[in-house]
């Protein structure tokens, strides 16, 4: 039985000849040489582009993949760990990644420990592709983009029976634990993060802190497939130097609910202010309409729009327990600032308390 490392330095040719052999496929294939770099900017995990050399390479075998492993960061494993983050990812790559038309990295292998913190992921290279800094924002025609994969997610999922099948899809349990902290972490993340703010979004916050057990009941309809951190760090766009024009990555946090969150998300969270409010109610009128060419019915636009105004509130509820349960760094701290700003004021544009007390009928 082949031993698994869930470090990178442990990786060798005969490993990657035995994975690649076993779980995709390839038989007969040799990998003589292999050579590994740093990717992306994980906060919970950390991922490595490696470069193959064959002696005997079957057709379709990569000369590119990537690895993804836990964190070796003790906070950020152990955020990975309580969220669930790790076996979510794993468990989406083996049993859920081609339910719908999403495109996602094709996965070559996948293992997690019994611990559910050790793992691996052997994926498709994406790349070359063009990223968009978070923190400076896309383009609507980018978010319109996005929003395509977001529609293909959520309609291809809709009240699909195989969401029932998955015991760990629902996720209640993790956000009422991170939601319940709000209250608990709040002046501690202010002191971090609220010389981003203005007055009316710290007045937004610590309303939330207040309000957070009404926004949790509404992940109790699992209707979709919900990404779950659909922003523009995990979107790759001209994928695959331009072969993909997008390719949606890290299902650290899919789970069942309704899936008009990440629409939300993405829109308050990647847009600038200006463009978010030119655009929004267009790019969800779209997104709601591919809904229905997907054969969605019976959810009008007015559900949609209301629910969208009400899910503001996310990106503030992830922001806040998650931007302090992992490592402090200075790009790190820049992007969940910019992140809160631009949530809290999607939240006061959208006047999403009014949302969601209509959504919840209070």
């Amino acid at each position: 039985m082949t031993t698994i490392p869930y470090a990178i330095q442990e990786f060798t040719p005969d490993l990657l000849t035995a994975l690649l052999s076993g779980a995709a496929g390839w038989s007969g294939v040799e990998v003589t040489s292999l050579e590994y770099a740093p990717v992306g900017t994980g906060q919970m995990a950390h991922s490595y582009r490696l470069t193959l050399g064959y002696e005997e390479r079957p057709d379709g075998a990569p000369s590119s993949l990537i690895a993804k492993l836990p964190s070796t960061d003790p906070a950020s494993r152990q955020m990975g760990l309580a969220t669930g983050a790790y076996q979510r990812e794993v468990l989406f790559y083996q049993n859920l990644a081609t339910l719908t038309a999403v495109r996602s990295p094709r996965c070559y292998y996948s293992q997690i420990a019994d611990n559910n913190c050790d793992f691996v992921l052997l994926l498709e290279d994406m790349g070359p592709a063009q990223t968009v800094e978070q923190i400076g924002g896309c383009s609507a025609d980018q978010a319109a983009l996005a929003l395509q994969q977001a529609a293909a997610l959520h309609g291809g999922s809709w009240r699909h029976d195989k969401l029932a099948d998955q015991s760990w899809l629902p996720v209640e349990h993790v956000w009422n634990a991170l939601g319940g902290a709000i209250p608990q972490v709040l002046r501690l993340w202010l002191e971090r993060f609220g010389g981003y703010l203005q007055q009316d979004h710290i007045d937004a916050v610590e309303r939330l802190a207040k309000e957070v057990p009404t926004w949790l009941s509404t992940l109790g309809e699992h209707r979709t497939l919900w990404h779950g951190d659909f922003r523009l760090d995990n979107l790759l766009f001209d994928a695959q130097d331009g072969a993909t024009p997008i390719a949606v990555v890290d299902w650290q946090s899919v789970a069942a609910a309704p899936g008009v969150i990440d629409v939300s998300y993405l829109l308050g969270t990647s847009l600038t202010e200006s463009d978010r409010t030119t655009h929004e109610h267009a790019l969800v009128a779209e997104y709601h309409q591919r809904l229905e060419a997907d054969g969605v019915s019976g959810y009008t636009f007015e559900e949609c729009w209301r629910e969208y105004q009400a899910h503001a509130l996310y990106a503030l509820v992830l922001n806040i327990p998650i931007a302090m349960g992992v490592v402090s760094t200075e790009r790190g701290d820049a992007m969940f600032g910019a992140m809160a700003r631009r949530a809290a004021q999607h939240v006061v544009d959208n006047d999403s308390f009014a949302a969601l007390a209509a959504l919840t009928n209070r």
